[in-house]
């Protein structure tokens, strides 16, 4: 795994999965709105509390978004991902999902397809998610089998083939 894997990753899984970004834009349209609102009122100072209003709005959702990206930076440092490096390999059969940590001594997880939880297909990445908050990264190009053959592989053992709204490709267990 690379770091920009990683951050690609990170995005993703924030922003698309979780979609954090709800409450910074709930945030922000509220605030929005209130600074047109003071400035449709036209009364003494309403120029400046919608200046402030606007300023707040829009720098706090920023600032969110910027420490966001600086923590997954910080991460992958940790992660000493530069250079790539192995960090887990991950077998597929029949049965399920095998995966061997080799960053930490521990015992390798063993998962069937129906303890599965999602996953989802991306341009250069497959993420395999265990559960809601551990996925698997599986990079394109580092499979013994073209990705479209593991992608097939994979959404034809998931439980529930419901594909969901994501355009790159989906499949969850309800």
């Amino acid at each position: 795994m690379d770091s920009k894997t990683f951050r690609r990753f990170a995005l993703f899984d924030a922003f698309v999965v979780k979609r954090h970004w709800h409450r910074p834009a709930l945030f922000s349209a509220l605030l929005l709105a209130f600074a047109m609102a003071a400035l449709l009122l036209q009364r003494e100072q309403s120029a400046l509390i919608a200046a402030i209003l606007l300023a707040v709005g829009l720098g706090l959702p920023i600032l969110y978004i910027g420490l966001f990206f600086s923590q997954v930076n910080v991460q992958a440092l940790r992660n000493r991902l530069t250079p790539p490096r192995l960090v887990y390999t991950v077998k597929l059969d029949e049965n399920g999902v095998f995966v061997q940590n080799h960053q930490r001594k521990e015992d390798a997880l063993r998962l069937s397809w129906q303890e599965l939880y999602r996953a989802y297909r991306l341009k250069n990445c497959i993420y395999l998610y265990a559960a809601p908050g551990r996925a698997f990264l599986m990079p394109a190009g580092q499979a013994g089998a073209a990705d479209g053959d593991l992608w097939a592989f994979i959404a034809e053992h998931m439980p529930g083939k419901t594909a969901c709204p994501f355009r790159a490709g989906t499949f969850n267990r309800r």
